[in-house]
C-alpha cells in the first residue's frame, strides 16, 4: 500500500464518497428530534395537512 502517496489518499476519499452517494439511498433514514411532517424537510416546516379525496360513483358531489 502507498500509504506515503497523496494521489492514493485522494482517490480512496474520492471513492469512498462515491461509494456513500451511492449506497445512501438504501440506508434507513434518521429520525429527527423534530416532528417533521415533511419526511423531506430537515427542519419540519412544511406542515402537512390532510386530504380528503371526494371519490364518487354518482354525478352529484357528495357533501363536505
Amino acid at each position: 500500500m502507498p500509504w506515503n502517496d497523496w494521489e492514493f489518499w485522494i482517490v480512496t476519499t474520492l471513492a469512498l464518497m462515491g461509494v456513500i452517494v451511492l449506497l445512501r439511498p438504501f440506508l434507513p433514514k434518521r429520525k429527527g428530534t423534530s416532528d417533521a411532517s415533511c419526511p423531506n424537510c430537515a427542519s419540519g416546516s412544511a406542515a402537512a395537512k390532510p386530504r380528503r379525496a371526494m371519490l364518487t360513483i354518482e354525478t352529484k358531489r357528495p357533501r363536505a
